[in-house]
């Protein structure tokens, strides 16, 4: 039966790890695209973090942003008549054609359009044709953007809003790019556009066009096995050269443009960044502005001139039961630490620990891990370790507090529950001095006969239960301790569990035994008035040393004090009833109050395995006042 016993010992100790372990692996197990979410999270905060990083050289944006929008509403004051044709929306394509030509002109090397040409030209078919001419001229060098509308299944599904014809028979070199991009569930934008091409070319078949960046670069994007393919921002929106389509529309500012050579063999995305052209994407380092979607597929492009993409490595089969192994050990290995916040400081370390880990693998080495799903089960089982211990601390305590209840002071209690680091130094055997009180009723023998003659047992056991409670409270109150109850006499110690000045003990002592006398008076009023005996009772204090701690059997301890001042007040307890006064001490407690109380010598007396010593007693036991004075 031992062993059976052990296990369920084991398992209620340790339930509180094993219900979070259990949790984990059923909630690792249903909520894995939840796990999955959270690692993208942490993806998106590490690159934050990092801040933003350097283009690639030679990667820039055209943009037909606010500025350029503006400046087409006044084109009717310029004497361009190219210009004059901007005022509205949509612009004419002998527009594009001219920023195709003079992008050409300054040396950029490829062109993508981040612009649908799906329909003619609202500004008639010579619009059309102008634009298919410059097609024509620099079809090696261009790709034009379409875009695909499918629905999941079939390929019947698929709606590509491809080229008008004017522009798509211009050549027949001439090249498309898909513009598609598949936010994640959580409407951020993390996967290469070019990975939605290559998914729908495999739903939908080869009618789907490449991505616009691998169009642009003639390079399929990275579609590895071991992990997803995601795109390496570089900062937040504009990060990436960007200029103005205006700089390339108004002459001086094209002329100055083109005698910079910042076009010269530069892979240039024109689309629009306007607000107005909703063409913006909750992305990395977006924000609650967006990022435009030329600026996603230009960061595709310069995530291949760098040959560097960033792999997220989704957790492998079962991933849940290794962080359920995981926290079952972490909170085995911790339990051994019995204080809450070395359990919660440890976890919080490696917490901490695996996050950063995780940031340097997805900063330097380009590789997301799930780093983030193993951080948060290191923290909940700290959590949930830490809060087991406090639940268990605070229990002991309480327990504790509890048990020293029966013979300390609340205060002192607490103060002892409050350390149960120190409870086994406090209460285990030592050798102190303390001040030793005793009380005894006088009479009690005869007074105990009588009321069982009479039947009154339960009477009797009531008063004394009453007097005992008022001495309890007498001695709590100056932080002393109740060492036994020996049949109608009290032994209490002041210096033992805690310890404090001599002088501090002796003054609580005679407080105490002043407090006693009072309280006894208290209760003889009532207990005359009711027609019952009053009680007469001696209080004696010595001073000395004592062995203090648990003593008893493997069975039943108690804390108790034994020693010289111990056998002292037991022989002062009979001089004080031979001299017939109440309050009683020894010499070396009458020298510890320093003359503050007035006193009577009584003379010497011999104590048992002691030189005889002088005994002193308070000269008024209810009304004395603490003042100067001789002893007499």
């Amino acid at each position: 039966m031992k062993p059976v016993r052990g296990v369920k010992h084991w398992l209620k100790t340790n339930s509180a790890i094993l219900i979070l372990s259990g949790g984990i692996a059923i909630a690792g197990g249903v909520g894995q695209d939840a796990m999955r979410q959270g690692e993208l999270w942490l993806t998106d905060w590490a690159l934050e973090f990092s801040g933003p990083r350097r283009v690639p050289n030679k990667v820039m944006i055209v943009a037909i942003d606010d500025f350029s929008l503006q400046q087409a509403d006044n084109a009717d004051l310029s004497d361009d008549t190219a210009l004059q044709k901007l005022r509205e929306w949509p612009w004419p394509r002998s527009t594009y054609a001219l920023v195709l030509d003079r992008l050409i002109d300054s040396g950029a090397k490829t062109i993508g359009f981040d612009l649908l040409f799906d329909t003619p030209s609202s500004h008639g078919m010579e619009d059309d044709a102008v634009f298919a001419a410059s097609l024509q001229r620099h079809v090696n060098s261009v790709v034009l953007g379409v875009q695909a509308l499918s629905s999941e299944g079939p390929v019947a599904g698929l709606s590509l809003l491809d080229l008008t014809p004017t522009l798509k028979d211009a050549h027949p070199l001439i090249r498309r790019g898909l513009l598609n991009g598949r936010p994640d569930p959580d409407g951020v934008l993390r996967k290469p556009p070019g990975i939605t091409s290559l998914n729908l070319r495999k739903q939908l078949g080869p009618a789907v066009p490449p991505g616009m960046a691998s169009e642009i670069l003639k390079k399929p994007p990275a579609n590895p096995k071991t992990g997803v393919p995601l795109l390496a921002p570089y900062g937040p929106p504009r990060t990436i050269p960007t200029l103005s389509i205006w700089e390339l529309l108004e002459p001086k500012a094209y002329a100055a443009l083109q005698q910079s050579g910042k076009l010269q063999d530069a892979v240039v995305l024109i689309g629009p960044t306007a607000a107005v052209f909703q063409d913006l994407h909750r992305s990395v380092f977006s924000g609650a502005v967006g990022m435009p979607g030329v600026e996603l597929h230009a960061t595709e492009v310069a995530n291949h001139l760098e040959g560097r993409s960033l792999q997220f490595v989704q957790p492998i089969p079962g991933w849940n039961l290794i962080l359920a192994a995981l926290t079952c050990g972490l909170g085995l290995a911790i339990s051994g630490l019995e204080r809450p916040l070395q359990r919660l400081g440890i976890s919080a370390v490696a917490t901490v620990g695996s996050l950063l880990i995780g940031v340097v693998l997805i900063t330097k080495a380009w590789v997301v891990l799930p780093l983030g799903s193993i951080a948060l089960t290191i923290l909940a089982t700290g959590i949930v370790s830490s809060a087991d211990a406090t639940v268990k601390l605070q229990w002991q305590r309480r327990r504790l507090r509890n048990t020293l209840g029966r013979y300390l002071s609340p205060a002192v209690a607490a103060e002892i529950a409050d350390q149960p680091d120190n409870a086994d130094v406090l209460l285990q055997g030592r050798l102190v001095d303390v001040v030793v009180l005793m009380s005894d009723i006088r009479g009690f023998t005869a007074f105990t006969q009588a009321m069982t003659e009479k039947g009154e047992v339960h009477g009797l056991v009531n008063r004394l239960n009453t007097y005992f409670s008022e001495i309890v409270d007498a001695v709590h109150a100056q932080q002393g301790t109740v060492d036994k109850f020996i049949g109608d006499a009290t032994l209490a110690v002041f210096g033992a569990p805690l310890q404090r000045s001599c002088a501090a003990n002796a003054e609580a002592g005679i407080e105490t035994a002043i407090a006693i006398q009072q309280r006894l008076e208290q209760l003889n009023q009532e207990w005359i008035a009711s027609g019952q005996e009053p009680w007469a009772q001696v209080i004696v204090l010595s001073y000395g040393w004592v062995v203090s701690g648990n003593i008893g059997s493997s069975t039943r301890m108690d804390y108790t004090v034994i020693g010289d001042a111990v056998n002292t007040a037991s022989r002062l307890e009979q001089i004080a009833k031979q001299c017939n006064r109440t309050i009683v001490m020894s010499e070396a407690v009458a020298e510890l109050l320093e003359n503050q109380w007035p006193l009577d010598d009584l003379g010497k007396f011999p104590i048992r395995g002691q030189e005889p010593q002088r005994v002193f007693a308070l000269k008024t036991a209810t009304n004395a006042l603490r003042k100067p004075g001789t002893h007499t």
